[in-house]
């Protein structure tokens, strides 16, 4: 399959654009906003630049790869879509749910496959703790932060749908999906905002999913960077390392009671990027029909958080 890549995202060259190379796919095409004006990096030498219309119009590409700000993931997106362009979007897909019901009617009327960018339910450490014998999980934590970024990046805006509820809290979010499935009710959420820019710097939340399980998060775009997961089941409990971006080798650790560290488990380097352009691939080569079902959780579930945290009126 030949790709092209809208815009030059760090998260593009050194994931996405590597991945699709070793799952044994073609980048042929890079969009930029202003082409030819800066040179490239050494792994988008051999492409073919141009700027997002002309990459949307060319008809040698198969499929798009949007890694665009948040607020330009819908109108893209739909713009591949028309363009009889699969497409691989990054999270978050949308902003609201009003934007992500247009995204998905045009989906549903191209034929055209589009599948929102989440690589975490890839990795073999997941699909472990998901069959995990422990007993029933009642709980879930899940914390995720990373230093400020340069004040010109795109998530310090929150016109550009900044913010690490946004950025990051889409993955507490999937990770009570992968979980306990179903809609999620927001018990609480609390917002601290940025002292230097127009977003929250911090957002802790609980959610309450339909079969009693609770899911408490912290997510932050400035602070120490962490990532941490730990699930409380009936009979024992279990930890995730790292649980949205694991190293080449990874940990978890589980135990049926006691105090103790628990038994270790590793898991050996996984590009999960690489696993979920393959799944990307096979379902747009097969005529699989387009799933927004994580979307519309998603997504509802950070405009609901918005409300209670006092960011959305």
């Amino acid at each position: 399959m030949r790709f092209g890549i809208l815009g030059e995202a760090k998260i593009a060259r050194e994931w996405l654009v590597p991945a699709i190379i070793e799952a044994g796919h073609e980048v042929t095409h890079l969009g930029r906003r202003n082409p030819c004006q800066e040179s490239l990096p050494e792994i988008y030498q051999d492409i073919i630049e141009t700027d997002y219309e002309s990459l949307l119009a060319e008809p040698t590409i198969d499929a798009i790869y949007n890694p665009l700000p948040n607020h330009l993931h819908v109108p893209y997106s739909i713009a591949a879509l028309q363009s009889g362009k699969h497409v691989l979007c990054e999270k978050p897909v949308a902003l609201n749910i009003k934007e992500l019901k247009q995204l998905e009617t045009v989906a549903s009327r191209s034929g055209c496959y589009f599948q929102e960018a989440f690589m975490v339910p890839h990795h073999p450490q997941w699909q472990w703790l998901q069959k995990l014998d422990i007993g029933k999980i009642q709980s879930a934590h899940f914390i995720f932060s990373y230093p400020q970024q340069p004040s010109g990046n795109y998530r310090n805006r929150s016109t550009d749908g900044g913010g690490p509820l946004y950025d990051i809290g889409c993955y507490a979010i999937l990770t009570g999906c992968l979980l306990f499935g179903g809609m999620p009710e927001v018990i609480s959420a609390v917002a601290i905002m940025s002292d230097k820019y127009d977003i929250e710097k911090q957002v802790d939340a609980v959610l309450r999913w339909p079969n009693g399980a609770i899911l408490n998060f912290t997510v932050s775009s400035d602070a120490a960077l962490c990532q941490t997961l730990h699930v409380l089941a009936s009979n024992g409990w279990a930890k995730l390392d790292v649980p949205v971006n694991p190293p080449g080798i990874t940990h978890a650790h589980w135990s049926t009671g006691g105090l103790e560290k628990g038994t270790k488990v590793s898991f050996p380097k996984c590009n999960q990027y690489r696993l979920m352009v393959e799944d990307f691939v096979a379902k747009s080569s097969s005529g699989a029909a387009s799933n927004f079902s994580i979307s519309h959780i998603v997504t509802k579930t950070i405009n609901e958080i918005q409300v209670k945290a006092g960011l959305l009126s």
